[in-house]
């Protein structure tokens, strides 16, 4: 049974898809419109407040003094807060828009680091999710326009672990050989089994989830010079275990093809 997918076959299907562009296009200005909402009706700041705000971070005692005002923000505007960073974060992940990797870091300062790590991993799951339905009934010719040889090749891999697909899922997350992006909006035209994508999703992302909180609650204690040390040091250790992938990215692939190769010979 042949596992190659007609890319100019699937195009033709589709071929008169402007309606759902246009669908497309109206959930996105509606996500725009709220997020304007949801700005233009927040709890204000003082003036001294906006200075550090928009002030650019030289020096780490700026970023310390950014991460207090935003603190104290969310302390006195707990539910504001809490909405508006699920809102940004699930819209920012459903349209692949980059941004919540960000919002990782402060979710720890925010909320603290065990509800910061079960809201992350929910909005993370979440906005994925969304943006895997969004690519699946809408975005399919935008996707095959932009994309062709990334799901050609997905597709490959795909068929290649069909009977691990959970545990393939959660290999793509752990490592970098497929842009999460890509994941998203490629996974359903492959025909991926949302069950898979869901959970593998999930709990994939999760040592990712880790990491980025707890750089993001270390960055303010480099302004304590009796802990910077020990913050930079972890820092470090951190970087150093998130690049671990990236590492061995390059025999990880010749893996990869080597059992490619291999299904193909079978």
């Amino acid at each position: 049974m042949s596992t190659e997918i007609d890319i100019n076959k699937l195009k033709a299907e589709i071929k008169n898809d402007k309606q759902r562009r246009l669908i497309l296009f109206g959930i996105f200005a509606t996500g725009l419109i709220g997020l304007y909402v949801l700005v233009h009706f927040s709890p204000h700041l003082t003036q001294e407040e906006r200075k550090i705000v928009y002030r650019i971070p030289k020096y780490p005692h700026h970023i310390a003094e950014l991460l207090n005002v935003i603190n104290r923000y969310a302390e006195n505007n707990q539910f504001y807060v809490l909405f508006a960073f699920i809102y940004l974060y699930v819209f920012m992940q459903s349209f692949a828009i980059p941004g919540p990797v960000f919002l990782s870091l402060l979710s720890g300062q925010l909320f603290g680091p065990i509800p910061a790590f079960l809201l992350v991993c929910l909005c993370a799951t979440t906005g994925a999710s969304l943006c895997y339905g969004l690519s699946y009934s809408l975005a399919r010719g935008l996707v095959l326009n932009r994309f062709p040889n990334q799901i050609v090749n997905f597709n490959k891999k795909i068929h290649q672990n069909r009977d691990n697909l959970f545990f393939y899922m959660l290999f793509l997350r752990f490592t970098p050989l497929i842009p999460n992006v890509s994941i998203n909006v490629s996974g359903p035209i492959v025909g991926l089994p949302f069950k898979y994508f869901f959970f593998g999703t999930l709990f994939g992302l999760m040592p990712g989830n880790i990491i980025h909180i707890r750089t993001g609650l270390l960055i303010q204690e480099l302004n304590d010079f009796s802990t910077s040390y020990q913050a930079i040091l972890t820092l470090v250790g951190l970087s150093l275990i998130a690049l671990l992938p990236t590492f061995f990215k390059k025999k990880l692939q010749e893996l990869d093809e080597k059992g490619l190769n291999k299904s193909k010979q079978e």
